[in-house]
C-alpha cells in the first residue's frame, strides 16, 4: 500500500493477556511436535510402563486375581515406598529420552531461521519467550512423570483398605518436588544446548555428554583425592539421592555409596546450580538477538 494514501492503521483489537501470552509459543510448538509420528510413538512408549504399574496395583489389591494366577505368596505384592521409587526412576528416565528428542529443536530452529528477533519485536519479552519454550518441556515431561505417578497413587488409594491413603499421603510431596527439579534441570539444559547447537543429533549428543562427562570427572576426583564429594558432579546420582531421601528409603537404591555420605542439601544445591548455569548460558545467547523497541 502506498504511504501517501494513508489507509494503513495500527492494530487496535484485543490482545492475549500478558500473563498467558507465552502460551502462544507453547501451543504452536505442540502443534509442530504432534505432526511427527516418531514423537507420538516415543510419547506412547514412555507411557507404556504405567499400564504395567497399574496392573501390578490391581493384582496386589485383588485376592481373586492372585488366586487365578496361582500366586500364593502373601508378600509378593507390596505397594509401598519402594514401589513408587521404582516408578519415579523408570519414568524420569523415560522423560530424559523424551527430552533429548524434543528439547534440541525448540530454539535452534528459531535461531537458524532468524525468527527470534521477530518474536521479540512483538509484545514478547525474552522471559516470555523462554517461558513459552520451557512450558513445552514442562508440560510434556510432567505428563510422563509426576502426573501418572499421582494417578497410580490415587488408584492404590482407591483399591487399598485399612486407611492406606492416610498413612501414605506424605508421599505426594516427594513425588511432585523430585519430579519438578528433574524436569526443570532437563528443560533448561536442553534449551541452553538448543540455543547454541543447531543440529539435532549433535545437540542430543551434547545433552548426553553433559550428564556423563561431569560424572566421569567426579569419579576421577574421588580416586585422586580419596573422597566422596566428586559424586556431586553426577547429576543422576544427586537426583536419586534426593528421591531416596524424600521417600525415606535406605534399601541400597543409591548403589555403592552410603546414605549419609552426601547431605541432601548439597544434592539440591547442585541441581539448582545446574539450572541457574543453564539459564545464564541461554540468556547470553538470546540477549545478542534481543530487539530494542522504542
Amino acid at each position: 500500500m502506498a504511504v501517501y494514501k494513508r489507509r494503513y492503521n495500527p492494530y487496535t483489537g484485543s490482545l492475549t493477556p500478558e500473563w498467558s501470552r507465552f502460551f502462544v509459543l507453547t501451543r504452536y510448538a505442540f502443534a509442530d511436535l504432534f505432526k511427527a509420528r516418531f514423537f507420538v510413538v516415543l510419547l506412547v512408549l514412555s507411557l507404556v510402563p504405567i499400564l504395567f504399574f497399574a496392573s501390578y496395583i490391581f493384582i496386589a489389591n485383588n485376592k481373586t486375581a492372585q488366586l487365578l494366577m496361582q500366586l500364593r505368596s502373601a508378600g509378593l505384592f507390596s505397594v509401598e515406598t519402594q514401589y513408587f521409587i521404582v516408578i519415579m526412576m523408570v519414568q524420569t528416565q523415560a522423560a530424559f529420552l523424551l527430552n533429548c528428542w524434543v528439547g534440541p529443536v525448540l530454539i535452534a530452529g528459531d535461531l537458524t531461521n532468524g525468527a527470534v528477533p521477530l518474536f521479540l519485536s512483538r509484545p514478547f519479552t525474552r522471559a516470555d519467550y523462554v517461558l513459552g519454550k520451557l512450558a513445552v518441556l514442562g508440560l510434556l515431561l510432567s505428563a510422563v512423570t509426576w502426573v501418572p505417578c499421582l494417578l497410580l497413587f490415587s488408584l492404590q488409594a482407591g483399591l487399598a483398605t485399612d486407611g492406606w491413603i492416610w498413612s501414605h499421603l506424605w508421599m505426594v510431596v516427594p513425588i511432585v518436588l523430585c519430579s519438578a527439579i528433574w524436569i526443570l534441570m532437563l528443560s533448561l539444559i536442553s534449551l541452553a544446548v538448543s540455543a547454541w547447537v543447531k543440529l539435532r543429533i549433535v545437540a542430543t549428543g551434547v545433552i548426553f555428554i553433559s550428564f556423563f562427562i561431569p560424572a566421569g570427572l567426579g569419579e576421577m576426583f574421588n580416586a585422586i583425592m580419596s573422597t566422596r564429594w566428586g559424586i556431586l558432579l553426577n547429576f543422576s546420582y544427586m537426583f536419586r539421592l534426593i528421591l531416596a531421601k524424600g521417600f525415606r528409603e535406605r534399601s541400597g537404591l543409591l548403589g555403592s555409596f552410603g546414605w549419609d555420605e552426601i547431605p541432601v542439601a548439597a544434592a539440591w544445591a547442585v541441581l539448582i546450580l545446574v539450572c541457574l548455569l543453564s539459564l545464564v548460558i541461554l540468556n547470553a545467547r538470546l540477549r545478542a538477538r534481543e530487539t530494542v523497541r522504542g
